[in-house]
């Protein structure tokens, strides 16, 4: 495998990339690189990615889903539980 793959990922805000690929088993016991290359701000940020406030987001989102026959199903009920003291 001579060839370079590249992921586009977001490290959390705790500072921790979580990240993990199938590379097939062609490549399985053999050693990779993997080299971490912070974007530059203006491609650091999605237009439709968490960066964007709450409110904002919600508003390009909201009703995206429409007309595609999604339904919520009966939630059922829920078992009753003895207080907490």
């Amino acid at each position: 495998m001579n060839e370079n793959i590249q992921f586009h990922l977001r490290v959390g805000d705790d500072g921790v990339l979580n990240f993990q690929a199938n590379l097939g088993t062609t490549t399985a016991s053999k050693d990779v690189v993997v080299t971490v290359e912070p974007l530059p701000a203006s491609e650091n940020e999605s237009p439709n990615g968490p960066s964007l406030p709450w409110r904002e987001f919600v508003e390009r989102t909201y009703g995206s889903c429409a007309g595609t026959g999604l339904e919520r199903p009966e939630q059922g009920s829920f078992e009753m539980r003895e207080p907490m003291a």
